[in-house]
């Protein structure tokens, strides 16, 4: 949205700016949320329970609300709206121009901004999950192989992908994954992805981290080697990123290990490796999983993440591997800025 006209909108009519900004927010939380009550929308949007109410009144008489029992949900009259009003509460809110500002600063084709913070609301990386799996699928076409890593995240957006038109795509994952929450694992999220997309999908049934010697012998594998060969020829890779710390617990690093890596900068993790907050690899991964060094130079990345304490593990990702795409939060794009701002 042209930031000129919000401007002039500002400056010529600021009553009605803040009246629009209200409705359109209204109308985006309640598309996420519904069916929803006045009070659960007030308590999410920090708004007094009058202005929800003044406000669903005037949506519900031009059309855009049905009100029941269980709450306020959108009318499909809304539908013809809902994308406009998305853009224009975001641009009014800053995102807009925020995300223009991180994929000039970062080596990102795009960056795409969900309000607020996963780390204070839970909901907010549901957010995340759902603009980021209406961006994955307009990236695939019918022949594509995707791949995807596990966690959380990754978790959010398959949960978030509506089921069309079917797609033709080869679904993998982009790494072992036995030892993990199973609901979490790459393998279980490729399945559901690809479920989801109407394509197919191939498994790698390998732990996530094994010795050379062994995973050698496991390459053989006719299975492992199709995976794997699959795997260098993704046109989409979606993956999550982690904060190295917390990474390093979770996979019970070795004490002395861990301590290394931190003393040496290390602040995010993507496929096994550890990078510090200038791009630079730490660790090479010793897992199963994607070579980023073997990717065809068509391949397009696509980073999931969210949450104000994840924005040093954001940028030392990033500044290691250009992407296509990075989906975040406000929370982790405020922290990055703030660190490119030092």
């Amino acid at each position: 949205m042209d930031t000129g006209f919000i401007s002039l909108m500002r400056k010529l009519a600021p009553d009605l700016t803040d009246e629009m900004t209200r409705r359109a927010l209204i109308l985006e939380r309640i598309s996420v949320l519904q069916p929803v009550g006045r009070r659960q929308l007030a308590a999410r949007l920090n708004l007094p329970e009058r202005e929800i109410r003044n406000t669903a009144v005037l949506l519900k008489e031009l059309g855009y609300l049905e009100l029941d029992a269980s709450g306020m949900s959108l009318s499909r009259k809304a539908e013809e709206v809902l994308d406009s009003a998305r853009e224009f509460s975001k641009a009014m809110n800053g995102l807009t121009e925020t995300e223009n500002r991180l994929s000039d600063l970062l080596p990102v084709e795009r960056v795409l901004i969900a309000p607020g913070d996963a780390d204070q609301d839970a909901q907010v990386l549901s957010d995340v999950g759902r603009i980021c799996a209406a961006k994955l699928r307009s990236l695939l076409q019918n022949g594509n192989t995707l791949a995807v890593t596990g966690g959380s995240t990754v978790a959010a957006v398959a949960r978030n992908i509506q089921t069309q038109t079917p797609l033709n795509v080869m679904v993998v994952p982009a790494r072992g994954g036995i030892g993990r929450s199973v609901e979490l694992q790459a393998n279980t999220l490729a399945e559901e992805i690809a479920g989801r997309l109407g394509g197919h999908y191939r498994l790698i049934h390998l732990p996530d981290i094994m010795d050379a010697a062994a995973m050698q012998e496991m390459l053989k594998m006719p299975d492992v080697h199709e995976a794997m060969e699959l795997l260098e020829r993704a046109d989409v890779i979606l993956h999550g990123i982690g904060i190295a710390s917390e990474t390093m617990r979770n996979r019970l690093m070795d004490r002395a290990a861990q301590q290394e890596l931190l003393q040496r900068g290390a602040e995010g993790e993507s496929f096994g490796a550890y990078y510090d907050l200038e791009g630079n690899c730490l660790m090479e991964s010793s897992s199963v999983g994607v070579d980023l060094a073997r990717l065809k130079p068509t391949c397009r990345m696509v980073a999931a993440a969210a949450g104000a304490s994840k924005a040093g593990a954001i940028l030392a990702v990033l500044r290691h591997t250009p992407h296509a795409l990075l989906v975040t939060d406000q929370g982790a794009a405020e922290g990055i800025l703030r660190i490119l701002d030092r």
